[in-house]
C-alpha cells in the first residue's frame, strides 16, 4: 500500500537489514472526540522497534505533534485494568525502561492483553494496537516500517 521515507522516522531499517523479523500490527482509533470514519491503519514494523520509535510513527500516521502528553498503556480491553509504561519508569518489575524497550517484548508472549497509546490527555485519543499473526520473515530489499492497509481519515 506505501512506504514511509525512514530517514523522517529515524529508523535504520532499510531492506529488513536490521530486523530480526517483522511485526504486522493493526492501529485502530477507539476512544476520544474524533466523530469521523473509523481510523486504521495496519503497518508492518520490525521487531525490534523501539516503543519510542512507534510513537513517532503513530504521530506521523495521525498527523499529532510532539506537544502534548502521550503514554502506552497494555490491557485487555480499553476499559480492562491498565498498566502503564512510564517513559521515564519502570516496565513491571524487571528493571526495563519502557519506552526503550522493543515491541517485540510486549507482543512476545500470546496473550489477548492489547497494547495503547494515549494522547491528549484531555481530548482522550486512545488508540489500540494489535498484534496480526506471527512474526514474519522481512522481504529482502523491503523498506520497513510499510504500510499495508489504510481505512478513514487521519484525525487532524
Amino acid at each position: 500500500m506505501g512506504q514511509f521515507n525512514v530517514d523522517s522516522f529515524h529508523f535504520n531499517y532499510l531492506a529488513g537489514e536490521n530486523a530480526d523479523g517483522v511485526y504486522t500490527l493493526s492501529i485502530d482509533y477507539v476512544g476520544g472526540g474524533y466523530p469521523g470514519e473509523k481510523f486504521q491503519r495496519v503497518i508492518e514494523v520490525p521487531c525490534n522497534m523501539p516503543l519510542s520509535s512507534l510513537h513517532k510513527l503513530i504521530q506521523h500516521l495521525t498527523g499529532f505533534n510532539d506537544d502534548k502528553i502521550y503514554d502506552f498503556y497494555i490491557a485487555s480491553s480499553i476499559r480492562g485494568k491498565k498498566e502503564w509504561l512510564k517513559r521515564a519508569g519502570i516496565w513491571k518489575e524487571d528493571g526495563i525502561a519502557a519506552f526503550n524497550t522493543s515491541i517485540d517484548q510486549i507482543f512476545i508472549n500470546k496473550t489477548k492483553r492489547k497494547l495503547y497509546y494515549s494522547f491528549e490527555f484531555g481530548d482522550n485519543w486512545i488508540f489500540e494496537i494489535g498484534r496480526k499473526g506471527d512474526i514474519e520473515t522481512p522481504l529482502y530489499q523491503m523498506n520497513y516500517p510499510r504500510i499495508v492497509h489504510s481505512r478513514g481519515l487521519r484525525p487532524i
